[in-house]
């Protein structure tokens, strides 16, 4: 029962967190919503912030296996892809934790931008690999490969950003990513 309280916990955190902010989120309500005792919750959590941290940790987990995701795939074209619909559905799903974390932890940006940084090099090295070896392979065109993967990491961010500043998230992760592959891949001219 232990593992279901404690995931049943961090769901329920979760949603409150988002629906209503991480200060305005006391563990009364969060135990009450569970269905569970105020003690249960401290009994898996000593505070509120070791809760959004757990979830944060989480994301860090999830992004981590985005990057193993890549680093596993070795042919150029499908290495994009899995990073573009790995990154993708990263993002959709991690956001709101994440701008909690930013906006309301004390410390919390800088805790995130260390993992971030590092995480933000390989992932932009594996790209640029990438795209070095299908232009070596003759599967794309000769192109500075860093760029190339600051470009599609733009898009990335950008397509992230547009979906969630307008609040419009019916495309599925694979469906953005498709998209945006699309146009960079093919680009805008006519063959």
């Amino acid at each position: 029962m232990a593992p279901e309280t404690y995931e049943k916990i961090l769901a329920t955190a979760r949603r409150l967190f988002v629906q209503q902010g991480y200060t305005a989120t006391s563990m009364r309500q969060v135990a009450e919503a569970a269905g569970i005792g105020k003690a249960t919750i401290y009994h898996h959590f000593p505070d509120k912030q070791a809760i959004v941290m757990a979830l944060l940790q989480r994301n860090i987990t999830r992004m981590e296996e985005a990057l193993q995701l890549v680093r596993a795939e070795s042919h150029p074209r499908r290495r994009i892809q899995v990073a573009a619909e790995a990154s993708v559905a990263f993002l959709f799903e991690s956001a709101d934790i994440m701008q909690i974390v930013r906006r309301e932890i004390p410390g919390g940006r800088d805790q995130m931008q260390g993992g971030f940084t590092k995480f933000f090099q390989e992932y932009m090295a594996l790209l640029a690999d990438a795209t070095q070896r299908g232009i070596e392979q003759g599967i794309f065109r000769p192109v500075d490969p860093v760029n190339t993967a600051r470009v599609l990491m733009t898009m990335i961010q950008g397509t992230f950003a547009m979906a969630y500043l307008i609040n419009e998230r019916a495309q599925t992760p694979q469906q953005a990513s498709a998209a945006l592959l699309d146009i960079y891949f093919q680009g805008l001219d006519a063959r």
